[in-house]
């Protein structure tokens, strides 16, 4: 009997764990393409991994040791941890603990965020990030979390404006602009070769491409959140006619803006039913 009851727990085991790996492998499949905000909490076991995703780690009660190549710190209530993407951590907790986490996928990342997605940054859970904590809470309870997206610019912004330099802060004052690079290389003082070689390691791209994105990334939160005409964002983000504006879209997103704002709206109404 005692065998039989032993066998019995052993493939119900079995069956528990594939179903769970099932899920693990489900939710890092979703993990690589959404936004995702929830609780968790870790164990007394080390694990050492690395992820395609940026992680903000908010703690809500307990502290968890982490260990990267630049960091090794007991994350407690008063910080919070940023993890950049392909960054190889350890990570354990010895004690009762739940953290808020929020996995932040790179192909999803808008260009607002991307000089800051690309460090370690560990830093003060202050009263005003301890006000974004909870309503990120209150977002990951949600079932729709529609408001999640637009939440986490609104908090990026805080760090970005510590972490980017003063010429791509700049670019974000004034994309509507023209900007010269040599405007930009003397805002940092530096020559103009050797300031687009700067900023190709600091973005991954050039100070044009960087402002292309900014300006697409631009027009497409009018698209979404207003109903102005594709003139008038095309005017809003620097560019005079709505041509210049429809050949970006075409480039980047392989679609005209008009059809993009209808896409956008559909899928919107449809995750909404």
């Amino acid at each position: 009997m005692y065998k039989r009851l032993f066998s019995y727990f052993k493939i119900k085991k079995h069956f528990i764990d594939r179903r769970n790996n099932k899920r693990d492998w489900v939710r890092k499949k979703m993990q690589s393409k959404n936004l995702l905000c929830e609780t968790r909490t870790y164990t007394e076991k080390i694990y050492t991994h690395n992820h395609c995703y940026s992680q903000l780690i908010l703690p809500l009660q307990g502290s968890l040791f982490i260990k990267t190549d630049n960091h090794e710190l007991r994350l407690d209530e008063n910080h919070l941890f940023l993890l950049p993407p392909k960054c190889y951590h350890s990570f354990n907790s010895d004690s009762t603990n739940n953290f808020l986490v929020l996995d932040i996928p790179r192909e999803n990342s808008l260009i607002l965020l991307e000089d800051t997605l690309k460090c370690e940054m560990h830093q003060v859970l202050d009263d005003r990030w301890k006000a974004i904590r909870y309503l990120l809470l209150e977002e990951a309870r949600n079932p729709n979390k529609r408001g999640l997206s637009e939440l986490v610019k609104y908090a990026f912004s805080f760090l970005q404006n510590e972490a980017r330099p003063i010429s791509i802060q700049y670019i974000h004052d004034n994309f509507q602009k023209q900007i010269s690079i040599d405007k930009l290389a003397a805002i940092e003082n530096f020559n103009i070769s050797y300031y687009v070689e700067w900023f190709n390691k600091k973005t991954g791209m050039t100070p044009n491409v960087y402002i292309q994105k900014l300006k697409l990334e631009k027009a497409k939160e009018y698209l979404i959140d207003t109903d102005l005409s594709i003139l008038m964002i095309s005017q809003l983000v620097g560019y005079e006619q709505q041509s210049s504006l429809a050949r970006l879209f075409i480039k980047h997103q392989e679609l005209s803006p008009s059809a993009y704002r209808k896409k956008y709206r559909e899928m919107a109404k449809k995750t909404s039913i």
